[in-house]
């Protein structure tokens, strides 16, 4: 049955072959609503569920439907959705609300925005097929380009590759158009000494253990939540812990621990009275993300995430001089050149690491962003995801 909302009437339930709906009838009267709702309901047994998923992301009214339906040309109307024309305005919000169901609200704003930006470039009432040739998409990429870095030209073209998506399950393109995106710039957020300690004084006692393993030892988040007691492997005169990790041959990775990160962690066991199975750290994933994002908010450090600990580890242990062979197993890395973007603060690599970056390109074994001609003569679907920079081109702390 319609439920009310306020003075306007809404469908809120489950159809068949589209699932449940959540929908406004835009209209103020109950027997105007009971009678679009019974229509929305004997559509999928009519053939045309079609005309409901068409309602359901904005490409036709209910009232139109309704229109088509009591003067018994509801076939013409499904006829006609598979024929006409889209504007680029109502593509985009009927892709948007196609795709809102299934990504995150932070990923939904972000395609919102990016379309916001092709929208305004080519103009709303153009119509979506044409808005989505090639020669709008590339001028919309170099206007782009002169405004905002790679990256976020990167994001803006993911957001088309969604509309395209949309567009070619309509029926309103014949296929997706080709672009190559740039290539990812990779950008690594650490902290400095002074920041280290500033969010160390920062973070509350029972926090402080877990933040001080992650920022010593380079270990994941989700790599310390699941630590048990019997994990700790303690030696003559060193500490281990073996994690669980699918990348190792073995499935299980050891990582040193530091000594003072050792006493911490000995410290932590005894005031807990923790043993045998015991979980070490109880906190729940979200109770530990809102402490690190309070310590951040306090000594005024943005843009940084928990994740970044790691970076923050393996940056001072790159600057230490360990070699690269073992940093690889300490972050657990499957392959080297995932440890080598570390390389450029490594005291034995830094000069050297451009150097076999250049004997790369000239070998064809190294991937990096080509010239813009060349890229443009490539061609590359709008689905596909943008490789990696293959060098380490951006360095910032965490802020």
């Amino acid at each position: 049955m319609a439920t009310k909302r306020g003075k306007i009437w809404y469908t809120k339930r489950a159809y068949p072959g589209v699932g449940k709906m959540e929908k406004s009838l835009h209209t103020r009267s109950k027997s105007r609503a009971e009678h679009l709702e019974g229509i929305l309901e004997r559509l999928p047994s009519q053939g045309h569920t079609d005309l409901l998923r068409a309602f359901e992301c904005g490409q036709v009214s209910v009232h139109r439907i309704a229109e088509h339906w009591d003067s018994g040309r509801i076939h013409d109307l499904a006829q006609d959705l598979r024929t006409e024309s889209m504007t680029l305005g109502g593509a985009v919000d009927a892709a948007l609300a196609w795709k809102e169901p299934d990504v995150a609200e932070s990923t939904h704003e972000r395609y919102t925005t990016g379309l916001e930006h092709f929208t305004a470039h080519v103009g709303a009432d153009v119509d979506v097929a044409e808005a989505l040739h090639v020669d709008k998409l590339q001028s919309f990429k170099a206007a782009r380009l002169k405004a905002v870095s790679k990256n976020t030209v990167n994001n803006d073209l993911c957001a088309v590759s969604v509309l395209a998506s949309y567009a070619v399950m309509k029926g309103l393109i014949a296929e997706r158009p080709m672009i190559k995106r740039y290539a990812y710039t990779t950008r690594i957020k650490y902290l400095e000494k002074a920041e280290i300690a500033a969010y160390m004084a920062a973070i509350r006692r029972p926090f402080r253990c877990q933040q001080l393993l992650l920022l010593s030892t380079g270990m994941r988040l989700g790599e310390s939540e699941a630590l048990r007691v019997c994990d700790v492997r303690d030696g003559h005169s060193e500490m281990r812990l073996s994690i669980l990790d699918s990348k190792t041959e073995t499935g299980v990775r050891s990582v040193f621990v530091p000594p003072w990160v050792a006493e911490a962690l000995h410290s932590h066991m005894e005031g807990e009275g923790l043993s045998g199975k015991d979980q070490l750290f109880k906190m729940k994933r979200r109770t530990v993300q809102a402490e690190h994002d309070r310590a951040c908010d306090l000594v005024g450090i943005y843009e940084y995430t928990i994740h970044d600990h790691r970076h923050t580890a393996a940056v001072a242990l790159a600057r230490a001089g360990i070699p690269l062979q073992i940093l690889q197993r300490q972050l657990g890395h499957k392959h080297i050149d995932m440890t080598m973007k570390y390389a450029t603060f490594h005291p034995d690599y830094a000069d050297v690491a451009p150097h076999f970056e250049r004997m790369g390109r000239m070998l064809g074994l190294y991937s990096t962003s080509v010239s813009d001609d060349v890229e443009e003569s490539l061609g590359d679907s709008l689905g596909d995801t943008p490789p990696l920079e293959g060098h380490l081109t951006g360095v910032g702390k965490g802020r």
